[in-house]
Parts: structure tokens; sequence; C-alpha cells
């Protein structure tokens, strides 16, 4: 059935409706051979084969319409991927431009925090006595970024 999708739809379309009109041709000729002498005993074989063509023509018919339905939805679904890939590229922009706001607020924290760590330093002794700025300072810089006291 694959190989179908090469074939232009409406050509696809054009059999399938020639075979159900071939078929209903032909069976309503099987009966009218009845009064044609010569055509007589090709009667049976002609309704045969038009009864064939005609189911065979309604059953292409069915899987034309379901493959064209299918077709269709296959459309809209691309259609919809198209638009959630628009939508995903423009929320990962807005990802990138908030992470790279968070990571220049950590490093400019990080560079306020080492300045007042180097004020502090000399109030530091040699008994490894920690002044509570320095402790204070050490909290702010182990705090999460952006949360306020």
């Amino acid at each position: 059935m694959w190989m179908l999708s090469f074939v232009p739809d409406a050509l696809l379309h054009i059999v399938v409706i020639g075979i159900m009109i071939a078929g209903i041709g032909i069976y309503t000729l099987s009966f009218l051979t009845r009064f044609v002498p010569p055509l007589i005993p090709y009667s049976g074989i002609a309704r045969i084969i038009g009864t064939i063509l005609l189911v065979g023509g309604i059953y292409f018919y069915g899987s034309y319409e379901t493959e064209m339905s299918w077709r269709d939805k296959v459309a809209e679904l691309e259609a919809k991927v198209a638009v959630s890939e628009k939508k995903s590229a423009e929320a990962n922009i807005k990802i990138q431009t908030v992470v790279r706001e968070k990571i220049k607020y950590v490093k400019e924290t990080r560079v306020v925090i080492q300045e007042h760590i180097k004020n502090v330093e000399t109030k530091i002794d040699s008994m490894c006595k920690v002044a509570p700025e320095a402790v204070d300072i050490l909290n702010e810089a182990a705090a999460t970024p952006g949360a306020k006291k």
C-alpha cells in the first residue's frame, strides 16, 4: 500500500471510480446480453465479472477514503508539531536568558563576597578566632542567590 503514495491522489481516485463504474456497466450489460443470441452464454460470466469489479471498486474506494483521512490527520499533526517547535524555540530563548542572568548575578555576588572577605581579613587573628562579620559574610555567600533577608 505504501507504493500508492507515489501515485497522484487524483489519478488514484479516478482509477477507483473507474473500476466501480466498469463493474456497474458490465453488470448492467450482462442483463442486456440475454436479448442477443450469440452473447447469451457470456451473460453469466459478465454478471460475475461485473459483480467482482463493483465489489472490488467499493472496497478500493473505502480504502482510498481511509488513506486520505489518515493523510489529513498526518498533515494536521505535522502542522501542530511545527507550531510546538516554534513555541519550544521561543521558550528555550527565554530559559537561556534567565539562566544567563542568574549566572551573571552569581558571579557578581561572588565578587562582592570576595571583596568583603578581603576587607574583614584583618579582623581574623592568628588564634583562628573568626570575627562575627566574617561569619556573616560566609553565611551570605552560602545563601541562595537572590534570596534576601
